[in-house]
Formats: structure tokens, sequence, C-alpha cells
């Protein structure tokens, strides 16, 4: 189960507790809590480690893409090499070569950029959650520690 599916529980857990007369505040049955508490702090571990991967998937995205740019430059500078005895063909394989290599660049720089902002999104997504959950675990320790 995810982080967030206990946080769901623990929420249903202390609005379905019963209510202290003329108050805003309701009696939960501690050991639930606690019980629930403990698995999400089991579970949080889970979400960190997804995030990692995410985070190994982009390096993963960013060094095929390193691989594939420096395989375009090799196969363009190996073509420049096989054309280099007439002239006007060393000067089409020499504008080819650039064009190719201005390519490869550009489609690295959008991999790359794309792999970044993949990520950062989804580490956005992530830091939200973990924002939603820390809020919820305050509220609950502040209610607890109201009624000690």
């Amino acid at each position: 189960m995810e982080f967030y599916d206990y946080m769901e529980q623990l929420q249903n857990l202390i609005s379905e507790s019963s209510k202290i007369p003329f108050s805003n505040k309701v009696i939960v049955d501690q050991e639930k809590i606690l019980a629930l508490m403990d698995e999400m702090i089991k579970a949080l571990p889970e979400d960190i480690k997804k995030a990692q991967k995410i985070i190994e998937e982009r390096q993963r995205i960013l060094v095929e893409a390193q691989k594939e740019g420096e395989m375009i430059i090799k196969e363009a500078k190996e073509h420049i090499e096989k054309m280099v005895d007439q002239n006007e063909i060393m000067k089409i394989a020499r504008e080819k070569s650039e064009e190719l290599l201005e390519a490869s660049k550009k489609a690295a720089r959008e991999i790359r950029v794309g792999a970044n902002k993949y990520a950062d999104e989804v580490l956005a997504q992530l830091e939200k959650q973990l924002e939603k959950i820390l809020a919820s675990v305050k509220k609950g320790r502040e209610e607890l520690n109201q009624r000690i």
C-alpha cells in the first residue's frame, strides 16, 4: 500500500471517530492511530525508492542520448573521410556532416531537456504528496498532543 493510501485511512479514522459534545474534538483509538502511523513510516521508503528509480531512468536516457550523439558524429566523420579524394564531394560531405552534427546535438539537447522536465515533474508530484503527508502527520500529532 502506498503512503498516500495510509494517509486517507488516517483521515477516515479521524473523521469517523466519536465527537466530544460541544467541541470540535474527537475521541480516537490510539492503538489504531499508532499502528497506522507505523505502517505509514514503513511505506515512505517505497515512495522514495520510486523517485530514485525515476532519477536513474532519467540518467539512463541521458547516457543513451550521449552515446547516440557520439555514434552519429563518428559516422559523419567516417563518411567525410571516404569522400576526401574529390574536392566537390568533400565540400558536400562537410556540409552534410555539419548538418548531421547539428541535428545530433539538437536531438541530444531535446532528449536531455525532456528527460530533465519529466524527472522534475515526477519529483514535483512526489514533493507535493510528501508535503500533504507531512501536513497530515503534523496535524495528527498536534491533535494527539492536545489530548495529552
